[in-house]
């Protein structure tokens, strides 16, 4: 049978896994196992807010029902609270948490307990033999259910026993994404006349689901925002079962769960640690021994017990305090960091400093399981002089203090890819190094497009390589710019601005054109040396160059500071990066390592995305899809688009592209057209319906070399206002009558954000396949490299 357990409890599709059946026969196995270990007593059951966990939990309690066990309803708490009381209560057999932890919504899972703690290794193979005995058979008993509320009080009064106050007149911001720690820390907080306010993510009775992974910067950005507007000391946030925790410091900043541990273990009586093999190397410069394990809870409350250790973590911020119960516990690990920022007397951000700092780096891809055995063998054959530890996945360890980790999560078919360095940039380099070898085996790359001859392709800077890394470049921005700081007063600006030129200005081309719904402020791009005359400190001026040495936008930001505008600088350097460092200007300076063609243009991902997500932590904008899905659509898109492309521009050969486009498209078609021009070498032009349809219709007619030379390519979106739509098919029409060809293309696409980005990717890589039609090199720009040298 397909193995049951994954690195944390069951889990999978709330709907087509978690089934009435499905649920039914995890309860009767479980019971019939607990019968197996001589237990009777009845089974408490907890669950997070999750719509579809009280359905999962009716059908559990049938199944027990029908092996002959009652069930204690502790309704929604958190996952330690119901590990704390099954510890604390002899009479109860054991227990179901129905949590899905930070996944998304539409998935869920259920975690079985034993006297005191989360099943063993052991155990887990002992309950899947059970589940594969087909003589066990569920029955419409009616459940014996108790609704009881002493789990939620037990847990609470146990973390006032375990609080230092009176505590100082600290501020916190609070967010517990909405989920089952949100009550019980409120409560303890009132008890402990804490001064705390809450973000959106603190309501457990609202509709709105939070899925954070307490390892992601980007969940918590609000957070890290919220903490600078209130000048709060700290902010604290949970999952959504409460069993992880993260701080952001007074300065805005993300500490990550291994220092935060790091911290607390070595402030603890333990002489040893305990610590999966993914967890920073900061907890090796403590003084204390540490022993790694498996990723997985279980794997460290199991080497907790054999080595004798009291303190145990995993880099998500969940920690194992045995004195209390030898599972995670995000409130536990919450309570005694605060007492350790008494006894330390220090602001948070001095109290992490104070341990040595290496920059970790963090990512996932979704990946076939299949794949996982490829992907360990193919880094162990690449790194084969290096020291290898396969305790779990596959460790690279490249030098004393640099490693690269391999993992397949054992919970969801995705690659995980580990990089640590005391140097940020080594560790983003090798994280991507990572990345790119398991996507390599995931999705083999494409082939070139066909030519008309057998010469190889032209592309002697790589165009092709950076196109195909557009994911890559959005990615890597994702990863990376949730943890810069961005402007204080952002929220509050009236406008937005962004000012830089050729390829660094179409990130705010692009944004520029969403729809209504999608942006709060009017977005205005500046390609001048000065800036538009309302500018002002209400206004946000975003300076972007990919060089960061573009004179016109080194010119708009003097005009900025001079009018004490709020500014954010995207760039790969230059004068920019420099200016950014001297005046504390807030920044996003990237190392554009997934753009080898070197090509501003090129490096698109780089310039829309840090507008984009820049825009979002500023609520200045509302994604329709998570962005963190985007850079794995792209890469699924790759496939069809890039062969479609290639078709398109077969007919565009020896023709003037004409791009008409409509709404949030008109940005990408600018940009699209700039490709065609620099890339491909050809002339082109770029419309928009409605707009053409009140003048360009009677331009057809002449000269009447327009049927030979010209070729129209309809950018068409489900998206469109139906009154654009109907306009479609006539305009075609119009242009067929003329007798000049007309093609058509269209994203696919979940929103309208990701059909621009679809569109920006396909007709990238229409400009490179349209650049092989014509046999020219697509990398060189020798006019606009002789203006420049002209105009010096």
């Amino acid at each position: 049978m397909p193995k049951l357990f994954g690195t944390s409890g069951i889990r999978g599709p709330a709907d087509s896994l978690f089934t009435k059946d499905f649920c039914q026969k995890i309860g009767l196995v479980f019971g019939t196992w607990l019968k197996s270990k001589g237990k009777n007593g009845p089974v408490a059951l907890a669950y997070d807010p999750r719509q579809s966990s009280p359905r999962i939990k009716d059908g559990l309690i049938q199944g027990l029902s029908a092996a002959g066990f009652s069930a204690l309803d502790q309704g929604v708490i958190p996952t330690p609270a119901l590990t704390y009381f099954l510890k604390n209560s002899p009479h109860v057999s054991g227990a179901v948490m129905i949590t899905g932890s930070h996944i998304n919504a539409d998935l869920n899972g259920v975690k079985l307990m034993f006297d005191g703690e989360e099943v063993t290794k052991l155990h887990e193979l002992e309950i899947e033999k059970l589940f594969s005995d087909s003589r066990l058979k569920t029955d419409n008993s009616i459940p014996d259910v108790k609704y009881d509320s002493s789990a939620k009080e037990l847990y609470l009064n146990l973390l006032k026993s375990l609080s230092h106050p009176p505590y100082p007149n600290w501020k916190i911001v609070l967010d517990t994404s909405n989920g089952a720690q949100t009550g019980i820390i409120r409560d303890l907080f009132l008890d402990l006349k804490l001064d705390f306010t809450c973000t959106n993510y603190c309501d457990i009775q609202s509709p709105f689901f939070s899925g954070k992974d307490t390892e992601k910067v980007s969940d918590y950005a609000d957070l890290s925002r919220q903490v600078l507007l209130a000048h709060a000391d700290f902010g604290i946030g949970f999952d959504v079962d409460g069993d992880r925790v993260i701080f952001v410091d007074e300065k805005g900043q993300f500490i990550p769960g291994d220092y935060t541990c790091a911290l607390l273990a070595r402030d603890s009586s333990s002489p040893a640690i305990v610590t999966p093999i993914s967890t920073s190397s900061v907890i090796d410069h403590i003084g204390k021994k540490v022993f790694r394990t498996p990723v997985g809870s279980t794997h460290v409350a199991a080497k907790m017990k054999e080595v004798g250790s009291t303190f145990g973590f995993e880099a998500n911020g969940g920690a194992i305090s045995s004195e209390i119960h030898f599972g995670r516990d995000g409130a536990v690990t919450m309570v005694k960091l605060l007492n350790y920022l008494i006894k330390s007397s220090s602001p948070l951000s001095q109290a992490v400093d104070s341990l040595p700092h290496f920059e970790i780096f963090r990512d996932k891809i979704d990946c076939p399981f299949d794949k996982y055995s490829s992907i360990y063998s193919a880094a162990q054959e690449k790194y084969h002089a290096s020291r290898i530890d396969t305790t779990d996945g596959v460790k690279i360890y490249l030098s004393p203090q640099q490693w690269l980790l391999f993992r397949g999560s054992g919970n969801a078919p995705e690659f995980r890819v580990f990089a640590e360095s005391p140097d940020p940039n080594s560790a983003r380099k090798l994280g991507h190094e990572g990345l790119n070898l398991a996507r390599s085996i995931i999705h083999p790359v494409h082939s070139q497009p066909v030519r008309r001859d057998d010469s190889p392709p032209l592309d002697s800077l790589g165009v092709l390589d950076s196109i195909k890394q557009f994911p890559d470049q959005c990615r890597q921005v994702l990863h990376e710019i949730a943890q810069k700081a961005i402007p204080p007063q952002c929220f509050l600006v009236q406008n937005v601005v962004v000012s830089g030129m050729g390829g660094s200005a179409l990130g705010g081309r692009i944004i520029s054109c969403l729809d209504r719904q999608t942006l709060k402020v009017p977005i205005v791009v500046s390609t001048q040396y000065h800036l538009p005359n309302f500018v002002n400190e209400k206004t946000l001026v975003i300076l972007s160059s990919y060089s960061g040495n573009t004179e016109e936008t080194l010119s708009s930001l003097a005009e900025a500071r001079a009018r004490g505008s709020q500014m954010f600088i995207i760039s790969a350097g230059g004068k920019l990066g420099e200016i950014a460092k001297q005046f504390d200007i807030p920044a996003y300076i990237f190392d554009p390592v997934h753009n080898p063609s070197t090509q501003p243009r090129l490096g698109l991902g780089y310039n829309i995305l840090s507008v984009l997500y820049l825009l979002s932590r500023c609520q200045l904008i509302t994604a329709e899809e998570p962005l963190d899905s985007l850079p794995q659509f792209l890469t699924s898109r790759q496939g069809e688009s890039f062969s479609q492309m290639e078709q398109v521009a077969q007919r565009l050969h020896n023709r003037l592209p004409i791009l008409v486009s409509a709404e949030h498209l008109i940005g990408a078609a600018h940009a699209a057209k700039n490709m065609l021009n620099e890339n491909s070498k050809t002339m082109s032009a770029a419309f928009d319906l409605p707009e053409l349809n009140h003048h360009l219709l009677e331009g057809l007619a002449h000269p009447s070399s327009n049927a030979s030379h010209l070729a129209f390519l309809f950018i068409i979106s489900k998206n469109y206002h139906p009154e654009v739509i109907k306009r479609i098919e006539p305009t075609q029409e119009i242009i067929g009558k003329n007798h000049i060809p007309v093609l058509s293309w269209s994203p696919s696409a979940p929103t309208r954000l990701f059909e621009v980005m679809d569109f920006v990717q396909a007709s990238a890589y229409l400009s490179y396949s349209l650049s092989q039609t014509y046999g020219v090199d697509p990398g060189p720009i020798p006019w606009v490299d002789w203006m420049k040298d002209k105009l010096k």
